[in-house]
């Protein structure tokens, strides 16, 4: 028996007597604090295991109802008390460890814009709320960034994600056929009186309900398209796009170094991952979803077709099977919809376009600061509620209407750096997992880059905490391959 697991045994024994004591003479209060103490030291002895199981639970954030009118995402607490944890961790080593790759460059000055923008505001209050959004997010990229990147480690993110990715997506297809079965109304009261106000929180989920995008009429039928837990189907569509690409990266590993990467044994595992995260991605209905899905799925054959001569064809038959049924199916539906995208008559799209051209209006008027972080709305109209969902409808001309030119350029400086080191990593490296997977998370920002310019979702935690553990991933694969070279 060795001199730690006597340690912190002790430590666990020693706890749970004080707890009990306190308990008895106090009130249950103390037991939360003495309970947060133990989580605390938990995390700290078990870190890196704690970070996949955060990256595995971003997707299924429940809301806490800190005020009235003040919902607050679940995954903005663990990441700061994780934040917490590893400066904790930092001063104990007394060595802080931060990545200092031109991808961290260019974050931590779309931050500043992002900050500096408060001085441009109108509405601070409103200013205050989108800021604290990304500075509850975002210290997931440093802490993730900051450890080794070992390989085993990146291959945890990877699962992590795909699991997450496997049971929403699952939830969301049977979500969507269900309605078959019980009926649009009761489905719909179900998610509005139950799954919302858990997910959303009370404030957002009446705001949800009362303006909802949960239905799609195509073709004369009205239809509950596929949202899962989250809160409409282009931020649900959002979600998948950033795993879907990952998915199929793994899919189209050999069988060898499946095994290697500790998923030979989970074959199933991988297949029906890819298979429901496509899935659910076409009853999202959402026609952004599909032009950022169209750009994805061409980006990854193009970067994959040299090596489908290697007998790597699953993905595509995977494809093949899914298209098959789609044809004897709703596949009508589908296209129907898909092709709407191109019908500038059609209601919604002349409502986007108008959004478009109101967004350039603000940026051209303020090109340089921007109007503030989370003033779009106001600035249009200052009788607008907060939660008013008035905004472009396309992430660049939100983030230079509200943040200003050099806030949009860091961020797409951003993405064109992540995506060009990416593909340079993945015809570098010897490693033929690393490869597919930088290959496929090429895929995934080019999937988010394109749904991008029909929608925002940069404000929506779940998607920005997604995004951000994205990013990291990324990042650790470049590093890994570059000290495969010996360049770091």
């Amino acid at each position: 028996m060795s001199a730690d697991f006597i340690k912190n045994n002790l430590i666990i024994v020693s706890l749970s007597l004080i707890a009990g004591f306190l308990i008895a003479v106090n009130n249950l209060s103390m037991f939360f604090i003495l309970f947060s103490f133990v989580f605390f030291w938990f995390v700290l002895e078990r870190f890196e295991s704690s970070l996949v199981l955060l990256v595995f639970y971003l997707p299924f954030q429940v809301a806490l109802n800190v005020a009235a009118g003040f919902d607050l995402a679940s995954g903005r607490v663990f990441i700061l008390f994780l934040f917490m944890v590893w400066i904790f961790r930092s001063l104990k080593n007394k060595k802080l460890e931060i990545d200092f790759s031109l991808e961290t460059l260019l974050l931590t000055l779309f931050l500043f814009f992002a900050i500096f923008s408060l001085s441009q505001s109108f509405e601070m209050d409103r200013a205050i709320r989108k800021i604290l959004v990304f500075l509850s997010v975002f210290p997931l990229y440093f802490v993730l960034t900051s450890l080794p990147g070992r390989k085993d480690f990146i291959l945890k993110i990877v699962k992590a994600l795909l699991a997450g990715g496997l049971i929403i997506s699952l939830f969301g297809a049977i979500q969507f056929f269900a309605q078959f079965f019980f009926g649009i109304n009761p489905l719909f009261d179900c998610f509005a009186k139950i799954i919302a106000p858990v997910f959303y929180g009370n404030t957002f989920a009446a705001e949800v309900v009362a303006n909802p995008s949960w239905l799609v009429n195509v073709g004369g039928t009205t239809l509950l398209r596929a949202f899962a837990i989250f809160s409409d189907p282009h931020i649900f569509s959002f979600y998948l796009g950033l795993i879907t690409p990952i998915a199929f990266a793994v899919v189209m590993l050999p069988s060898d170094n499946l095994k290697k990467a500790g998923l030979g044994g989970s074959k199933k595992f991988v297949y029906l991952a890819f298979l429901f995260l496509t899935l659910a991605e076409l009853l999202t209905f959402s026609r952004g979803g599909y032009m950022g899905m169209f750009a994805g799925f061409f980006t990854l054959i193009v970067l994959f077709w040299k090596r489908f001569a290697s007998g790597q064809k699953k993905a595509l038959h995977t494809l093949l099977v899914i298209g098959i049924v789609f044809a004897t199916t709703i596949s009508s539906s589908v296209l129907t919809r898909f092709f709407s995208s191109f019908d500038l008559t059609e209601g919604s799209n002349m409502e986007r376009m108008k959004n478009w051209r109101q967004g350039l209006d603000i940026f051209s008027d303020k090109p340089l600061t921007g109007v503030g972080i989370g003033n779009y709305s106001f600035y249009l109209d200052p009788t607008t509620a907060y939660r008013t969902p008035i905004y472009a409808h396309n992430l660049y001309l939100d983030l230079g209407a509200e943040l200003g030119i050099f806030a949009l350029l860091a961020w797409v400086l951003l993405i064109v750096v992540i995506v060009v080191e990416l593909f340079i990593a993945s015809r570098r490296t010897s490693d033929k997992t690393l490869s597919y997977l930088a290959l496929g998370l090429i895929g995934s920002f080019v999937w988010y880059s394109v749904h991008s310019f029909f929608d925002t979702s940069i404000y929506a935690p779940n998607i920005l905490a997604i995004l951000t553990a994205i990013l990291s991933l990324a990042v650790l694969v470049i590093r890994y391959v570059k000290m495969e070279e010996g360049k770091v």
